[in-house]
């Protein structure tokens, strides 16, 4: 009897199994429905898990770090793993690392650049993903919520969470010596060529111009939508402005004696901010990251107050205001599968992260002032926050419709060696244009 039962109860369970496996097989849907590995670790987490790549620190003091960690406190249903690739904020080494990861099959969530050329010669690779459509969603136009977005043929692929812009800054005390009030918007460059002859006394030069590409013509990052191109990609160094600059630069270093030679500077290998920190020139034009720079005394030890002016204006141009602004960006990897998720917390970055590391953001909606006076409340010796606030903050500020090319660095580098050799080699502005066009030409015709 215990036998026969033992036995009928065996196969009631053999049975149960068969049709259990039975239905398993014919409910497709069901079996679809079930949640992966991966979604059941983040349903019991409670939260989507997103990865945000970045060449800063990771380490409790790093401000990237804190803007990470509050955004995860703010945060129900998303956490934000934070992973940093390099720790000496290497840029250009992280963006090696990371293009590894990404052609070994590494999916990226978010992940963030030192510049806009880096981030879009990935774009141009398809692994950026295009923030139109998000914005779209949101009902927002980006140009009105941000001084700038990170395009590439009308699509939007990067966001900033930080900024900086184009300005003059002086040394108060040669200022003041010289007898010279701070500049005005509309100011133009024959009024700062100028001020460059007045400045320069007891020792030092009115003013100093770096070898990057920028400085081989200001004007043409400040006032054109991309500094050797036009809209059709064909060299623009027919404008006026590149014929006018070079013949600046010379003059002011031959006839004026208000600027440092340009073998000397090319010579010495100098910091861009070395020279206007140790005193040895007035005034510089320059980025904005020369405010926080100044409060590094260890490495540009220095007493003097830095007031701020706009960038000057072509003699020829009616705009004012016109200025150049550009940072690092933020961008979402085109094979995440958590990309709402990621633009939210790239949205959220630029709109908070200011409060962590005291950078002026890109995004339109804070209070500039504010801003400034706390984030410089302890330094006023060193930033006067009145011209600075009025300078960067001015409401007529504004930057030209611009575009950007993946191989803008190669065409910089072509300006930069024109440059050095009208400088040196005393050749004629036309002599080097004809050069400099002809090896845009080639670079635009191998991308395409």
């Amino acid at each position: 009897m215990k036998k026969t039962s033992l036995l009928l109860i065996c196969m009631l369970m053999m049975l149960t199994v068969t049709a259990c496996g039975s239905n398993s097989g014919n409910n497709n849907a069901s079996a679809t429905n079930a949640p992966t590995n991966a979604e059941q670790k983040e349903q019991s987490a409670g939260k989507e898990k997103i990865k945000f790549y970045t060449f800063k620190a990771n380490k409790p003091d790093e401000p990237i770090y804190q803007a990470v960690q509050a955004y995860n406190e703010s945060q129900e249903k998303v956490e934000v793993e934070y992973v940093s690739l390099v720790q000496n904020s290497d840029s250009t080494d992280f963006m090696k690392k990371l293009d590894i990861l990404i052609s070994g099959g590494e999916v990226v969530d978010v992940f963030a650049t030192g510049n806009e050329e880096e981030l879009l010669e990935r774009a141009s690779r398809g692994v950026v993903e295009p923030l139109n459509s998000f914005f779209d969603k949101e009902g927002i136009k980006p140009e009105d919520e941000y001084n700038k977005v990170i395009k590439l043929d009308d699509k939007i692929y990067g966001l900033m969470p930080s900024s900086t812009q184009w300005l003059t800054v002086f040394n108060r005390d040669h200022l003041e010596k010289a007898g010279l009030k701070l500049p005005e918007m509309g100011w133009t460059w024959d009024d700062f060529r100028n001020y460059a002859k007045k400045l320069t006394m007891d020792g030092h030069y009115g003013t100093y111009f770096h070898t990057w590409g920028e400085y081989a013509n200001i004007i043409a990052y400040t006032e054109r939508p991309n500094p050797q191109l036009d809209a059709n990609l064909n060299p623009i160094f027919d404008d006026p402005s590149f014929k006018y600059f070079f013949e600046l630069r010379r003059a002011m270093e031959k006839e004026d004696k208000s600027v440092e030679p340009y073998a000397d500077v090319l010579a010495s290998n100098y910091h861009v901010l070395q020279q206007f920190f140790a005193g040895n020139a007035s005034m510089l034009v320059v980025p904005s990251y020369v405010v926080r720079a100044g409060l590094n005394l260890e490495k540009f030890p220095h007493e003097f107050q830095m007031v701020y002016a706009p960038v000057p204006r072509s003699v020829d141009s009616t705009e004012v205001g016109m200025t150049n602004i550009s940072g690092g960006g933020m961008a979402i990897g085109a094979k995440s599968e958590h990309k709402q998720a990621a633009y939210d917390f790239v949205r959220w970055m630029t709109k908070e992260s200011s409060k962590y590391t005291h950078e002026i953001p890109a995004y339109k909606g804070v209070d500039g002032t504010a801003l400034i006076n706390e984030f410089f409340k302890e330094n006023k010796n060193l930033i006067d926050t009145e011209s600075l606030s009025e300078t960067l903050f001015d409401s007529r500020n504004k930057v030209p419709n611009t575009f950007s090319v993946p191989y803008g660095s190669e065409l910089k580098t072509i300006v930069e060696n024109s440059l050095a050799s009208y400088m040196l080699d005393n050749r004629s502005f036309d002599e080097v244009k004809t050069e400099m066009t002809d090896e845009v030409k080639k670079v635009v015709e191998a991308n395409k």
